[in-house]
């Protein structure tokens, strides 16, 4: 949770909610808009799970996919980063390409890297919404 001077109060009573009968730890770290390497762990640990699932596709298959599928469209519509995306995907003539050229292409290209905390959140969402409904159970840690 984003910690300012204008939600305290807000805070406070989120703490109030805890069972009081037990102790907790409560971590202050600055914030930063770009993603945390939790969130990077995450994504490479159900490239894997995916990956194990399937069993004839590698966990850099599933990345390049998913980077293709879900992470470039959430980046094409990047106040920051979606125009330039674009200019360098006509350049590369991305759209015109079969599938598997487009798979090698994002293998070379920044998508996932270049989201803000939110964008991966919202990466790591579609992730699970959409192989949750191809038959693969992956969820956030500790969930």
């Amino acid at each position: 949770m984003k910690y300012s001077a204008g939600n305290l109060p807000y805070i406070n009573q989120e703490l109030l909610k805890l069972d009081q009968s037990k102790e907790w730890r409560v971590t202050v770290t600055p914030w930063k808009e770009k993603r945390g390497l939790n969130a990077n762990a995450q994504q490479h640990k159900w490239y894997g799970q995916i990956s194990e699932y399937y069993g004839d596709r590698t966990a850099l298959d599933v990345k390049n996919f998913c980077k293709a599928e879900i992470g470039l469209p959430l980046l094409l519509n990047s106040t920051i980063h979606g125009d330039k995306m674009e200019f360098l995907l006509t350049k590369l003539d991305y759209y015109r390409h079969g599938h598997e050229s487009k798979i090698k292409l994002i293998q070379c290209l920044e998508v996932t890297s270049l989201f803000n905390t939110a964008e991966s959140k919202q990466y790591m969402e579609q992730m699970i919404f959409y192989w949750n409904d191809q038959g693969v159970n992956i969820k956030f840690k500790g969930k």
